[in-house]
Protein backbone atom coordinates (compact mmCIF):
# COMPACT_ATOMS: atom_id res chain seq x y z
CA UNK A 1 0.00 0.00 0.00
CA UNK A 2 1.49 3.14 -1.39
CA UNK A 3 2.04 6.04 2.49
CA UNK A 4 -0.81 7.86 1.85
CA UNK A 5 -2.62 10.01 4.32
CA UNK A 6 -5.07 8.79 6.61
CA UNK A 7 -8.56 9.41 5.30
CA UNK A 8 -11.92 9.23 8.25
CA UNK A 9 -14.95 8.52 6.59
CA UNK A 10 -17.87 9.29 9.00
CA UNK A 11 -20.82 7.29 9.57
CA UNK A 12 -24.13 6.79 11.34
CA UNK A 13 -26.12 3.67 12.56
CA UNK A 14 -28.57 2.15 9.97
CA UNK A 15 -31.24 4.30 9.14
CA UNK A 16 -33.11 1.86 6.42
CA UNK A 17 -31.46 3.81 3.36
CA UNK A 18 -29.25 1.47 2.80
CA UNK A 19 -26.02 4.18 3.54
CA UNK A 20 -24.60 2.37 6.33
CA UNK A 21 -23.78 -1.17 4.72
CA UNK A 22 -22.78 0.72 1.64
CA UNK A 23 -20.06 2.77 2.76
CA UNK A 24 -18.88 -0.09 5.05
CA UNK A 25 -18.53 -2.51 1.93
CA UNK A 26 -16.73 0.85 -0.08
CA UNK A 27 -14.26 1.04 2.75
CA UNK A 28 -13.60 -2.88 3.03
CA UNK A 29 -12.83 -2.97 -0.82
CA UNK A 30 -11.28 0.69 -1.27
CA UNK A 31 -9.20 0.00 2.07
CA UNK A 32 -7.21 -1.76 0.11
CA UNK A 33 -5.70 0.23 -1.82
CA UNK A 34 -5.93 3.64 0.30
CA UNK A 35 -6.01 4.37 4.19
CA UNK A 36 -9.37 4.31 5.49
CA UNK A 37 -11.19 4.17 8.66
CA UNK A 38 -14.63 4.41 9.46
CA UNK A 39 -16.09 5.96 12.38
CA UNK A 40 -19.83 5.77 13.35
CA UNK A 41 -21.29 8.73 15.50
CA UNK A 42 -24.71 8.00 17.21
CA UNK A 43 -26.63 10.67 15.14
CA UNK A 44 -26.74 12.79 11.86
CA UNK A 45 -26.37 15.85 13.56
CA UNK A 46 -23.33 14.77 15.61
CA UNK A 47 -21.43 13.59 12.52
CA UNK A 48 -21.99 16.70 10.62
CA UNK A 49 -20.51 18.84 13.41
CA UNK A 50 -17.46 16.51 13.78
CA UNK A 51 -17.39 16.96 10.32
CA UNK A 52 -17.30 20.50 10.12
CA UNK A 53 -14.76 20.50 13.16
CA UNK A 54 -12.52 18.88 11.74
CA UNK A 55 -11.92 15.19 13.53
CA UNK A 56 -13.31 13.29 9.83
CA UNK A 57 -12.63 13.86 6.38
CA UNK A 58 -15.51 12.76 4.73
CA UNK A 59 -19.39 11.84 5.82
CA UNK A 60 -21.92 9.39 3.97
CA UNK A 61 -25.57 10.15 3.91
CA UNK A 62 -28.50 9.82 1.78
CA UNK A 63 -29.78 12.62 -0.97
CA UNK A 64 -32.64 13.19 1.79
CA UNK A 65 -30.10 14.07 4.80
CA UNK A 66 -28.51 16.61 2.32
CA UNK A 67 -32.18 18.11 2.09
CA UNK A 68 -32.77 17.59 6.20
CA UNK A 69 -30.27 18.97 8.00
CA UNK A 70 -28.25 21.61 7.28
CA UNK A 71 -25.51 21.35 5.20
CA UNK A 72 -25.10 24.73 3.75
CA UNK A 73 -21.15 24.78 4.78
CA UNK A 74 -20.44 21.21 3.37
CA UNK A 75 -20.15 20.19 -0.32
CA UNK A 76 -20.81 16.65 -1.96
CA UNK A 77 -17.49 15.66 -2.93
CA UNK A 78 -19.29 12.47 -5.00
CA UNK A 79 -21.40 9.70 -4.80
CA UNK A 80 -20.79 6.12 -5.00
CA UNK A 81 -22.16 3.31 -6.95
CA UNK A 82 -25.96 3.52 -6.57
CA UNK A 83 -27.50 0.92 -5.03
CA UNK A 84 -31.10 -0.37 -6.54
CA UNK A 85 -33.57 2.35 -6.04
CA UNK A 86 -36.55 -0.11 -6.89
CA UNK A 87 -38.73 -1.13 -4.24
CA UNK A 88 -40.16 -4.01 -3.00
CA UNK A 89 -43.10 -6.41 -2.11
CA UNK A 90 -42.18 -8.52 1.22
CA UNK A 91 -44.74 -11.15 0.97
CA UNK A 92 -45.04 -15.02 0.04
CA UNK A 93 -46.21 -14.29 -3.36
CA UNK A 94 -45.47 -12.42 -6.62
CA UNK A 95 -47.66 -9.19 -7.17
CA UNK A 96 -49.43 -10.72 -9.51
CA UNK A 97 -50.23 -13.78 -7.58
CA UNK A 98 -51.54 -12.66 -4.34
CA UNK A 99 -54.89 -13.83 -3.71
CA UNK A 100 -57.78 -11.74 -4.91
CA UNK A 101 -58.21 -8.71 -2.70
CA UNK A 102 -55.30 -9.35 -0.50
CA UNK A 103 -54.54 -6.76 1.91
CA UNK A 104 -51.28 -4.91 1.48
CA UNK A 105 -49.80 -2.26 3.03
CA UNK A 106 -48.40 0.92 1.39
CA UNK A 107 -47.41 4.55 2.73
CA UNK A 108 -46.39 5.88 0.13
CA UNK A 109 -48.90 7.51 -2.27
CA UNK A 110 -46.97 7.14 -5.81
CA UNK A 111 -46.68 3.09 -5.07
CA UNK A 112 -49.88 2.29 -3.86
CA UNK A 113 -51.12 4.30 -7.25
CA UNK A 114 -48.66 1.94 -9.46
CA UNK A 115 -50.18 -1.09 -7.05
CA UNK A 116 -53.67 0.22 -8.32
CA UNK A 117 -52.29 -0.24 -11.81
CA UNK A 118 -51.10 -3.45 -11.15
CA UNK A 119 -54.34 -4.74 -9.20
CA UNK A 120 -57.38 -2.74 -8.74
CA UNK A 121 -58.42 -5.34 -6.56
CA UNK A 122 -55.62 -5.78 -3.36
CA UNK A 123 -56.76 -3.92 -0.32
CA UNK A 124 -54.15 -1.22 0.47
CA UNK A 125 -53.69 0.45 3.33
CA UNK A 126 -51.25 2.44 5.50
CA UNK A 127 -49.17 1.28 8.39
CA UNK A 128 -51.41 3.69 10.37
CA UNK A 129 -54.73 2.46 8.99
CA UNK A 130 -53.48 -1.07 10.63
CA UNK A 131 -52.00 0.19 13.42
CA UNK A 132 -55.61 1.65 14.57
CA UNK A 133 -57.63 -1.41 13.75
CA UNK A 134 -55.67 -3.78 15.42
CA UNK A 135 -55.82 -1.38 18.53
CA UNK A 136 -51.85 -0.40 19.00
CA UNK A 137 -51.62 2.91 17.63
CA UNK A 138 -50.27 4.35 20.54
CA UNK A 139 -47.52 1.60 20.49
CA UNK A 140 -46.99 2.14 17.07
CA UNK A 141 -46.56 5.89 17.26
CA UNK A 142 -43.99 5.57 19.64
CA UNK A 143 -42.09 2.68 17.97
CA UNK A 144 -38.48 4.11 15.67
CA UNK A 145 -38.52 3.56 11.73
CA UNK A 146 -37.19 0.43 12.03
CA UNK A 147 -39.12 -1.06 14.93
CA UNK A 148 -42.16 -0.14 12.92
CA UNK A 149 -40.99 -1.81 9.79
CA UNK A 150 -40.68 -5.07 12.00
CA UNK A 151 -44.41 -4.74 13.74
CA UNK A 152 -45.50 -4.86 9.69
CA UNK A 153 -43.38 -8.14 9.28
CA UNK A 154 -44.82 -9.43 12.40
CA UNK A 155 -48.59 -8.36 11.42
CA UNK A 156 -47.33 -10.33 8.18
CA UNK A 157 -46.33 -13.48 9.65
CA UNK A 158 -49.18 -13.48 11.70
CA UNK A 159 -51.50 -13.48 8.53
CA UNK A 160 -52.94 -10.27 9.77
CA UNK A 161 -51.98 -8.90 6.38
CA UNK A 162 -50.60 -10.41 3.25
CA UNK A 163 -47.70 -7.99 2.52
CA UNK A 164 -46.18 -4.89 2.45
CA UNK A 165 -44.19 -2.68 0.36
CA UNK A 166 -40.79 -1.08 1.43
CA UNK A 167 -38.05 0.55 0.10
CA UNK A 168 -35.26 -2.11 -1.08
CA UNK A 169 -32.66 -0.47 1.09
CA UNK A 170 -35.26 -1.16 4.09
CA UNK A 171 -35.37 -5.10 3.09
CA UNK A 172 -31.74 -4.87 2.89
CA UNK A 173 -31.11 -3.06 6.28
CA UNK A 174 -33.52 -4.71 8.31
CA UNK A 175 -33.60 -8.51 6.90
CA UNK A 176 -36.88 -9.58 7.23
CA UNK A 177 -37.38 -13.05 6.66
CA UNK A 178 -40.24 -12.60 4.40
CA UNK A 179 -39.51 -13.09 0.07
CA UNK A 180 -39.30 -9.68 -1.70
CA UNK A 181 -40.59 -8.90 -4.71
CA UNK A 182 -38.95 -6.33 -6.98
CA UNK A 183 -41.53 -3.67 -7.60
CA UNK A 184 -39.04 -2.87 -11.31
CA UNK A 185 -38.67 -1.47 -14.39
CA UNK A 186 -39.08 -4.37 -16.15
CA UNK A 187 -36.76 -4.49 -18.80
CA UNK A 188 -36.13 -8.33 -18.94
CA UNK A 189 -38.19 -10.12 -21.91
CA UNK A 190 -39.68 -12.21 -19.17
CA UNK A 191 -41.53 -8.96 -17.47
CA UNK A 192 -42.96 -7.75 -20.18
CA UNK A 193 -46.24 -8.24 -19.14
CA UNK A 194 -46.05 -6.95 -15.72
CA UNK A 195 -47.01 -3.15 -14.93
CA UNK A 196 -43.37 -0.95 -14.54
CA UNK A 197 -42.92 0.57 -11.48
CA UNK A 198 -41.00 3.75 -11.73
CA UNK A 199 -39.72 4.66 -8.43
CA UNK A 200 -39.70 7.77 -6.52
CA UNK A 201 -37.16 10.12 -6.65
CA UNK A 202 -33.29 10.04 -5.56
CA UNK A 203 -33.42 6.58 -3.90
CA UNK A 204 -29.99 4.49 -3.82
CA UNK A 205 -27.62 7.04 -3.92
CA UNK A 206 -24.74 7.43 -1.18
CA UNK A 207 -23.47 10.90 -0.99
CA UNK A 208 -19.76 11.12 0.29
CA UNK A 209 -19.96 15.03 2.22
CA UNK A 210 -17.00 16.58 3.14
CA UNK A 211 -15.76 20.32 4.06
CA UNK A 212 -15.71 23.02 1.12
CA UNK A 213 -12.16 22.93 -0.36
CA UNK A 214 -11.91 19.22 0.00
CA UNK A 215 -10.30 17.37 -2.94
CA UNK A 216 -12.00 14.84 -4.22
CA UNK A 217 -9.06 13.38 -6.08
CA UNK A 218 -7.94 12.25 -2.83
CA UNK A 219 -11.16 9.72 -2.95
CA UNK A 220 -11.57 9.55 -6.80
CA UNK A 221 -11.22 5.69 -7.03
CA UNK A 222 -14.22 5.30 -4.81
CA UNK A 223 -16.46 7.84 -6.87
CA UNK A 224 -18.84 7.10 -9.54
CA UNK A 225 -19.39 9.54 -12.24
CA UNK A 226 -22.21 8.33 -13.59
CA UNK A 227 -23.91 8.14 -9.97
CA UNK A 228 -23.21 11.72 -9.81
CA UNK A 229 -25.06 12.69 -12.93
CA UNK A 230 -28.20 11.03 -12.59
CA UNK A 231 -28.07 12.31 -8.87
CA UNK A 232 -28.20 15.94 -10.36
CA UNK A 233 -30.40 15.52 -13.16
CA UNK A 234 -32.98 13.49 -10.60
CA UNK A 235 -32.47 16.23 -7.87
CA UNK A 236 -33.11 19.24 -10.91
CA UNK A 237 -36.61 17.47 -12.08
CA UNK A 238 -37.48 16.81 -8.73
CA UNK A 239 -37.24 20.66 -7.52
CA UNK A 240 -38.98 21.40 -10.99
CA UNK A 241 -42.00 19.88 -10.36
CA UNK A 242 -44.92 21.75 -8.24
CA UNK A 243 -44.94 20.67 -4.64
CA UNK A 244 -48.60 18.39 -5.16
CA UNK A 245 -46.57 16.32 -8.12
CA UNK A 246 -43.88 16.15 -5.96
CA UNK A 247 -45.26 12.89 -3.69
CA UNK A 248 -46.76 10.91 -6.41
CA UNK A 249 -44.26 11.64 -9.40
CA UNK A 250 -41.55 8.79 -10.41
CA UNK A 251 -38.70 9.52 -11.80
CA UNK A 252 -35.89 7.28 -12.78
CA UNK A 253 -32.20 8.52 -14.56
CA UNK A 254 -29.44 5.91 -15.43
CA UNK A 255 -26.55 5.89 -17.43
CA UNK A 256 -25.85 2.83 -20.16
CA UNK A 257 -23.67 0.86 -22.29
CA UNK A 258 -25.16 1.62 -25.83
CA UNK A 259 -24.51 -1.88 -26.11
CA UNK A 260 -26.58 -3.08 -23.06
CA UNK A 261 -29.31 -1.41 -24.46
CA UNK A 262 -29.15 -2.27 -28.00
CA UNK A 263 -28.93 -5.95 -26.65
CA UNK A 264 -32.18 -5.65 -24.70
CA UNK A 265 -34.02 -3.81 -27.32
CA UNK A 266 -33.19 -6.92 -29.86
CA UNK A 267 -34.36 -9.17 -26.87
CA UNK A 268 -37.22 -7.38 -27.04
CA UNK A 269 -37.98 -6.62 -30.65
CA UNK A 270 -38.30 -3.19 -29.85
CA UNK A 271 -37.83 -1.42 -33.31
CA UNK A 272 -38.74 2.13 -31.85
CA UNK A 273 -35.29 1.96 -29.87
CA UNK A 274 -33.45 0.13 -32.76
CA UNK A 275 -34.71 2.65 -35.02
CA UNK A 276 -33.64 5.97 -32.79
CA UNK A 277 -30.05 4.12 -32.29
CA UNK A 278 -29.14 2.89 -35.34
CA UNK A 279 -29.11 3.27 -38.74
CA UNK A 280 -31.89 1.13 -40.61
CA UNK A 281 -30.08 1.41 -43.88
CA UNK A 282 -27.11 -0.61 -42.42
CA UNK A 283 -26.66 -4.24 -41.83
CA UNK A 284 -24.46 -4.04 -39.05
CA UNK A 285 -26.97 -1.83 -37.12
CA UNK A 286 -24.49 -0.43 -35.31
CA UNK A 287 -24.92 3.04 -33.21
CA UNK A 288 -24.86 5.80 -34.36
CA UNK A 289 -23.44 7.63 -32.43
CA UNK A 290 -21.21 6.04 -29.66
CA UNK A 291 -20.84 6.16 -26.38
CA UNK A 292 -22.99 5.44 -23.32
CA UNK A 293 -26.28 7.20 -23.00
CA UNK A 294 -28.32 8.91 -20.32
CA UNK A 295 -31.65 7.25 -19.87
CA UNK A 296 -34.31 9.34 -17.95
CA UNK A 297 -38.11 8.48 -17.19
CA UNK A 298 -40.55 10.50 -15.27
CA UNK A 299 -44.31 9.10 -14.92
CA UNK A 300 -47.57 10.23 -12.71
CA UNK A 301 -51.19 8.59 -12.08
CA UNK A 302 -54.21 9.46 -11.17
CA UNK A 303 -55.48 8.47 -7.60
CA UNK A 304 -57.23 4.85 -8.78
CA UNK A 305 -54.37 4.49 -10.86
CA UNK A 306 -56.46 4.27 -13.84
CA UNK A 307 -54.56 6.78 -16.36
CA UNK A 308 -50.96 7.59 -16.51
CA UNK A 309 -48.96 10.08 -18.00
CA UNK A 310 -45.28 9.23 -18.46
CA UNK A 311 -42.74 10.46 -21.14
CA UNK A 312 -39.05 8.69 -21.11
CA UNK A 313 -36.01 10.21 -23.42
CA UNK A 314 -32.39 9.01 -23.93
CA UNK A 315 -29.56 11.19 -24.89
CA UNK A 316 -25.52 11.23 -24.64
CA UNK A 317 -23.72 12.18 -22.18
CA UNK A 318 -23.42 15.63 -23.26
CA UNK A 319 -26.24 16.16 -23.94
CA UNK A 320 -27.92 15.21 -20.46
CA UNK A 321 -29.02 18.52 -19.24
CA UNK A 322 -30.54 19.65 -22.31
CA UNK A 323 -32.61 15.98 -22.63
CA UNK A 324 -33.61 16.73 -19.00
CA UNK A 325 -35.10 19.80 -19.72
CA UNK A 326 -36.57 18.64 -22.75
CA UNK A 327 -38.31 15.87 -21.25
CA UNK A 328 -39.68 17.91 -18.23
CA UNK A 329 -41.14 20.40 -21.04
CA UNK A 330 -42.70 17.37 -22.80
CA UNK A 331 -43.94 15.84 -19.10
CA UNK A 332 -45.46 19.23 -17.59
CA UNK A 333 -47.57 20.11 -21.61
CA UNK A 334 -48.74 16.41 -21.43
CA UNK A 335 -49.89 16.73 -17.83
CA UNK A 336 -51.70 20.03 -18.66
CA UNK A 337 -53.25 18.95 -22.29
CA UNK A 338 -54.21 15.77 -19.94
CA UNK A 339 -55.72 17.31 -16.99
CA UNK A 340 -57.71 19.88 -18.69
CA UNK A 341 -61.30 19.40 -20.01
CA UNK A 342 -61.92 19.16 -23.90
CA UNK A 343 -64.91 21.36 -24.96
CA UNK A 344 -67.18 20.64 -27.24
CA UNK A 345 -66.44 22.08 -31.20
CA UNK A 346 -68.47 22.51 -34.32
CA UNK A 347 -65.37 21.96 -36.48
CA UNK A 348 -65.26 18.75 -37.96
CA UNK A 349 -61.46 17.17 -38.24
CA UNK A 350 -61.47 14.76 -41.37
CA UNK A 351 -60.61 11.32 -40.38
CA UNK A 352 -61.43 11.94 -37.01
CA UNK A 353 -65.03 10.31 -35.70
CA UNK A 354 -68.05 12.69 -34.81
CA UNK A 355 -67.78 12.14 -31.11
CA UNK A 356 -64.20 13.60 -31.37
CA UNK A 357 -65.69 17.13 -31.34
CA UNK A 358 -67.94 16.44 -28.80
CA UNK A 359 -67.30 17.57 -25.12
CA UNK A 360 -65.60 15.49 -22.79
CA UNK A 361 -63.87 15.23 -19.05
CA UNK A 362 -60.16 15.87 -18.37
CA UNK A 363 -58.43 12.52 -19.06
CA UNK A 364 -56.35 12.64 -15.74
CA UNK A 365 -57.95 14.10 -12.59
CA UNK A 366 -56.03 13.88 -10.13
CA UNK A 367 -58.85 15.21 -7.36
CA UNK A 368 -61.16 12.20 -8.42
CA UNK A 369 -63.42 10.77 -5.51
Amino acid sequence: MENRERLVILTTPSRGDGVRLHVERAVDTHGKKMDLLMKQLPHMETAIQTLQDGTGDLLAMSAFDWLEFDTSELSIAGLLTRKEPTWVLVADDKPEYLENESVVICDHELLRRQMKRMRQDVVLKTSHDLASEVGDSKMFESLEDGEQWSWLEEQRKKGVIDGFIAPRSVHSDYRFRGRRHTLGLQRDSSEQNRERFIPPPLHGFTLLVSRQGFLSTAVQEMLDPSAHLAYRLESAMMESLDDELRPITGIFVEQRKISTILKKARENEDEIVLNSLTDPDKPTKKALRPGPRVEMMIETLNPSGTVTAACERMVVIEDSHVGMVNLLREFIHLITIMTSDHEATKRKIPGMPDVFSDASPRLLDFDEN
